[in-house]
Order: C-alpha cells, then structure tokens, then sequence
C-alpha cells in the first residue's frame, strides 16, 4: 500500500481537489492517504473526508520570524502589473525599494531559494514524514507557508514531491515560488507560461493538468425546483446571479449595495436576483433589509468562533452543488474580481463585470478599476467573452442585452473555457492520479 500526504491549507483545497474524483480515484487504486489539514479545521474535514484509507491529520505549526523575512523577499523577487499595484494598496510600500534591486533577476532567485533551503522550518512536517513515511507527497498550494515547510522536509527525507498552483493568479500576486517541487501541476497553458518566465521552472518539471472539481461541471446537481425552494427562490421565475466584490478587496466598499440597487431596477418582470455571498469574506450590504425580488445566499461551513468572520470557511460538497445548480439554472452572472468569471464561462452563462465603484468615484488605488488592471485578467479581458461595465449606464444596457440574447458573446465564452479549463473532458482528476504514478517511477 502507498502512502500519500495531501496538504489542504487553503479554503478551496477541499472543494477543489478533494471534493473532486481524485480522492477516491486514489482509494480505490489503494492508496493511504494522509490529509494535512489546519487544527481548527479537523472536525470539518473528518465529517467531510472521514472514510477507509484515509487519515486526517491536523498540524498548527507557528509562524517564524525567519518565514515572515523570507516572504517578504519572495514578494520583492517579482515584478508583476499585480503586484505593483499591490505595493502600492495592500502592502502600503513596502517592499518598493528591493524591487528595483531584486525584481525578475534570477540570481536573486537562486540566492532566495538557496537561503530558503538553508533557513526555512521543516516542522511538524519532518516529524510527520518520519512516523508515516510517505512514498509521496502532494503540496496543492506552493505559494503556502506550510506547503514550503512541507516541499523542503520531503526535499530533505528523498521524498518525491508534487505541487500544485492552487489559482490562476498566484504566480503572478503571491511572490516567487520559494520551494520547487519536483513535479509542478499547473491548471492550464497560461498558468505554465507564468511558471517558466516568471519563477524559472524548468519545462520538463511541469505538467497541465486541467480543474479536477470541474470533471463534474457543467451539469446540475439537483432539480431546478428542489434548487429553488431549497434557497428561498420562486420556481416560476427566471434569476440572475451577482457575486459581490467584498469587503477585503476594498477597504471601503461603496460597489456591491449600489450595484444590487441598479440590477433590482434593471430586472423585468417576472425575474429575481440571487447575491451569491462570498464564502470567506463580509460585504457591505444590508442583507435584512434586501429589496423585494432580492435573495442572498451566503455558501460555506461557517468555522470561526466569532460572528462575521468568514476568512476560516470551508466549502462543503453540497456548497459545490449548489454552485453547480446556481450556474446552471441562472441567466446571467454580474460579477467583482472573482473566479466565478470562469465558472460562469463554463456554464455558458452571459458575464458582466462590475467595473465602477457604484456612486462614488475614489482614486485609482482605492477604486475597484485596478482589478481589472492585474495580470490574471488580461486573457479574460481579450477573450470578447465578457462585458466590463464602466457605469451603472453601462450595467443596466447589457443587463436588458443578454436577457434579450444570451448567445451574445459565446465564442468568448468558450474561448475562456479553452484557456482557462484546459480540457473540460471529466479527466483532470485522472490525470493528476497519472501525474503522481508518473512522478513515482521516475
């Protein structure tokens, strides 16, 4: 019997691979695997992934100075559209002056990763590493403290590693990848591209492998009827869907109430709107006082012990569900920064991006208009598969466009599905499982 470690330290770790057919691809060829999960999420993934063959191991190792220096290194080592931005929001400067020294040179990289290797913890993982003796180990989120920690102690014990890039925007917003795996899994060929020009991972150490919770997509889970009661939605009437921007995106959020507000207006009859809520983070709007037609959902196992603190959330099967019947069920989606985008693009579902900052109109840095400016989506942008309002003018035409049309702009829309899914052919869950036979053999 082999053994495999999993990390899943990331909110959409177990939606996204877990959840998916690989697990139990995996058990059925025989495999033991070893679930690294948070501390506080243990009770969550036992309920969720608890089963023969498969252990959940919880680990809460504390950050250490020496990661925190490493880190910001790792930010300084790129030079990425997103992150000069992000300099100049979210990371308040810092870090601006050791760009210009460090930036995109691969010097500094070896150097980085050289004094990654020497500096970096290996704890618990080396420890783990001894009791279970994997023959292998898979890092789904390389740019993740704890997958570092987890790639080096493997690195160090001869044990083979694969890592993953756990979204389309992490090799150009998270830093340079500080610990290379022995085999990186990327999800398609713009993602693999960024891996070689940006973090200089070698070609032949690369493989594309596709969106394992898509391998299920494009189909509902359940009903249209059992789907709308099941979320306080009439049956008798067609929806939309807005997926707010949230709060943590912009630090005051004027958009998603007034958004909410112009679509309400924008809705012929016999139509509703449906707010997705995002699972990890709040939003600025009065979800008690919503106006008629209005239903918000909020997905997600709430695990934080305190109230409006979603930043711990995990997704659950039945929220994935739910996501499925909601895209497939729904007109059209009105979207911030937010992978929904592709989800959509999936479901042949017409997209709107809210690209204005509802009544107000704040500076640049502080606008929703410098998402649209990251690296990420540029491909989204040129692919003629979505519409980025620039006014609530704007948002309110195409509203009325799509519902009259939805076949608008669908080339696009399929163009995105290429790019971004890689082959939506039910089989990235195989070809990770491939991957990881591949990478044993060698």
């Amino acid at each position: 019997m082999k053994t495999i470690f999993i990390s899943s330290f990331h909110v959409l770790i177990s939606r996204n691979i877990l959840a998916a057919p690989f697990l139990d691809l995996l058990l059925t060829e025989g495999w033991r695997v070893v679930l690294l999960v948070p501390q506080e999420k243990q009770i969550f993934f036992t309920a969720e992934f608890s089963r023969p063959g498969v252990v959940i191991q919880w680990v809460s190792p504390p950050p250490t100075r020496r990661e925190v220096l490493l880190r910001y290194l790792s930010l300084a080592a790129l030079d990425t559209r997103t992150l000069s931005i992000k300099r100049k929001t979210e990371l308040k400067g810092r870090g601006e002056w050791l760009v210009r020294i460090i930036g995109n040179r691969r010097v500094a990289h070896a150097v980085l990763r050289w004094l990654d290797r020497r500096i970096a913890s290996r704890e618990p993982f080396a420890a783990l590493i001894r009791d279970y003796r994997p023959d292998c180990v898979l890092a789904t989120d390389v740019g993740h403290e704890y997958d570092t920690r987890l790639i080096h102690a493997s690195s160090d014990a001869g044990v083979l590693v694969v890592g993953m890039v756990r979204s389309w925007d992490n090799l150009t917003s998270k830093g340079l990848i500080r610990a290379v795996p022995d085999l990186l899994l990327v999800n398609n060929e713009i993602v693999k591209s960024e891996a070689m020009k940006l973090h200089g991972v070698p070609e032949s150490r690369i493989r594309v492998f596709g969106i394992p919770h898509y391998d299920r997509y494009p189909e509902p889970a359940h009903p249209r009827g059992e789907f709308c009661r099941r979320l306080g939605l009439n049956p008798a009437k067609r929806f939309l869907v807005y997926a707010p921007t949230g709060d943590r995106y912009l630090a005051k959020n004027r958009v998603d109430q007034e958004v909410i507000r112009i679509i309400v207006a924008a809705l012929p009859p016999g139509h509703e709107l449906l707010v997705r809520l995002p699972p990890s983070d709040s939003v600025a709007i009065e979800t008690e006082a919503m106006p008629s037609g209005v239903i918000a959902h909020r997905p997600g196992a709430h695990l934080s012990s305190q109230s409006g603190v979603f930043k711990s959330n995990e997704l659950t099967r039945d929220d994935d569900d739910l996501l499925r019947d909601t895209l497939a069920y729904c007109e059209l989606v009105v979207v911030g920064p937010s992978t929904i985008v592709i989800d959509a693009a999936v479901f042949d579902k017409p997209i709107i991006l809210v690209g204005f900052d509802g009544a107000s109109s704040p500076p640049y840095y502080e606008s929703i208009r410098r998402y649209w400016d990251y690296d990420h989506f540029q491909s989204v942008l040129r692919s003629d598969g979505v519409r980025l309002a620039r006014n609530k003018e704007e948002l309110a035409e195409w509203i009325q466009r799509y519902l009259s049309d939805s076949s608008l702009d669908r080339e696009g829309r399929k163009r995105i599905t290429r790019e971004q899914g890689f082959q939506l052919d039910g089989q990235s869950s195989r070809r990770l499982v491939a991957a990881l036979k591949e990478t044993l053999k060698s």
